[in-house]
């Protein structure tokens, strides 16, 4: 087998965590976080082809808030075979909107508790997410949650009784400067993946690249777990909060380089050339997490 042939993707992959940005045609909501350039979907599918990548989730962007006009618009070019995370206000939005993301191809909301910095209680996490999965239960739509490996602690217990999918974004994002193991969460997550109570994505280790033992930690995730992992690319990239160009929000900012690539083929190392976990890794967990029949 050559070097192209032990990294060529199956038929029907997936890349679960992307999006989409264009603020002249989608403007961003007023009190976005950072700037990021435009990077649409016609820029997004010639990426994914460069990949050999059939099948898309959009996931929403803070830039937008609860505004998910963009992702809706894609969904609807890309004809069915895509699928979207929305950002929602669990108490505002009603039932008829909901059942009308999910026509369109929608199959989870995220929370995201990083990007502005939000700080809970353990009690607070807790009523937070019943809220959110008391507003999609009846749709079994995914709960996706992007917060620190430190902070499942403070709410890992809650998970199994939320009666929807959880998804935890990029590896449980655990902190850089310190091995995992030895991070608090990572005994609480390690419990869940075990348990099939949790879903995670590898995506997003540009992060905490230089975190100590993360080889091992993604070869443990898939060792106990490998039902329960899907691979996202996380592009376009975007810097965030952590790197305004002079501290400026409304500055455009530049995206990450990254080496997509490298990341594909890491991954793909990770599986040992195992072709069955390749496929549920890339092909099959994503059609099940995201209802794609």
């Amino acid at each position: 087998m050559d070097t192209s042939d032990k990294y060529k993707l199956p038929d029907g992959a997936w890349d679960s965590h992307v999006h989409v940005v264009d603020e002249e045609n989608f403007p961003f909501d007023p009190n976005y976080p950072y700037r990021p350039k435009k990077a649409d979907l016609d820029d997004l599918l010639e990426f994914e082809r460069s990949l050999g990548i059939d099948h898309v989730c959009l996931v929403a962007m803070s830039v937008y808030d609860t505004d998910n006009s963009i992702n809706l618009d894609a969904l609807g070019k890309l004809k069915g075979q895509g699928r979207a995370v929305a950002c929602i206000d669990p108490e505002t939005i009603s039932n008829d909107e909901l059942l009308n993301m999910h026509k369109s191809g929608v199959r989870g909301v995220r929370m995201n508790l990083r990007t502005r910095s939000q700080a809970l209680s353990k009690e607070a996490f807790a009523n937070r997410l019943h809220l959110y999965a008391d507003r999609i239960r009846h749709l079994n739509w995914v709960l996706q949650i992007f917060i620190s490996l430190p902070q499942l602690a403070l709410f890992a217990e809650e998970i199994p009784k939320l009666g929807v999918p959880v998804v935890l974004d990029h590896l449980a994002q655990p902190e850089h400067s310190i091995a995992p193991s030895k991070q608090a969460g990572y005994s609480e997550f390690m419990n869940l993946l075990k348990e099939r109570k949790v879903w995670t994505k590898f995506s997003g280790t540009y992060r905490f690249s230089d975190m100590p033992e993360l080889e091992q930690y993604a070869k443990d995730i898939i060792s106990l777990a490998p039902t329960q992992i899907v691979w996202a690319s996380d592009w376009p990239h975007s810097g965030g909060v952590e790197r305004l160009p002079d501290g400026d929000r409304t500055k455009h900012q530049d995206y990450r380089q990254v080496d997509d690539l490298g990341f594909l083929r890491q991954c793909i190392d990770w599986c040992n050339g195992d072709e069955t976990l390749i496929r549920q890794i890339w092909v099959d967990n994503p059609r099940r997490l995201w209802q794609f029949e």
